[in-house]
């Protein structure tokens, strides 16, 4: 009985992750969007192969600070950056190829991958929480590319008016 019981656990427990492997990549990329135009604020950290390094707070209502030194095409890489997955206004379907890259452990946490190729070329590798926000992706654009790890989400203290 007691065999049953946590076999039967066990599996109630691995049941979200079966459920998001079963799962269309698309509608996942989907919900990603969805998940992040909610989002308050956040702190992205571009690093870039020539050593650059910029930090972006960003808020969708308002605009983003950008801490930058050498980086030459960082407003086109900032949109990536800033709209994982495209914007929400166009379909996932119409803007990329997408192909799931699974699962596995990503600082300490879970998470999903997918590779987004557009028309362009251009290919962002995604990886995302449980709760479909990005945690890091890595850009190939135009010649350019890009690391970046989003933290500290809607931290109110990046947009807060100064007294």
């Amino acid at each position: 009985m007691r065999t049953v019981s946590a076999v039967t656990i066990a599996l109630l427990a691995l049941a979200p992750i079966a459920a998001r492997a079963a799962g269309d990549p698309y509608t996942a990329i989907s919900q990603v969007r969805e998940a992040f135009s909610h989002v308050q604020s956040v702190q992205l950290v571009e690093k870039f192969p020539s050593g650059a390094v910029a930090t972006v707070q960003f808020s969708p209502s308002a605009p983003a600070r950008i801490a930058t030194a050498g980086v030459s095409q960082y407003q086109l890489l900032l949109d990536y950056a800033t709209q994982p997955g495209g914007p929400l206004s166009s379909d996932v379907r119409d803007q990329f190829s997408v192909t799931s890259l699974g699962h596995k452990s990503l600082y300490g946490m879970p998470v999903d991958g997918y590779r987004l190729i557009d028309q362009t070329g251009a290919i962002e590798t995604l990886w995302v929480n449980a709760r479909a926000l990005p945690i890091a992706m890595h850009v190939d654009a135009y010649g350019e590319s890009m690391d970046v790890l989003y933290g500290d989400y809607n931290n109110p203290t990046f947009f807060a008016t100064k007294q």
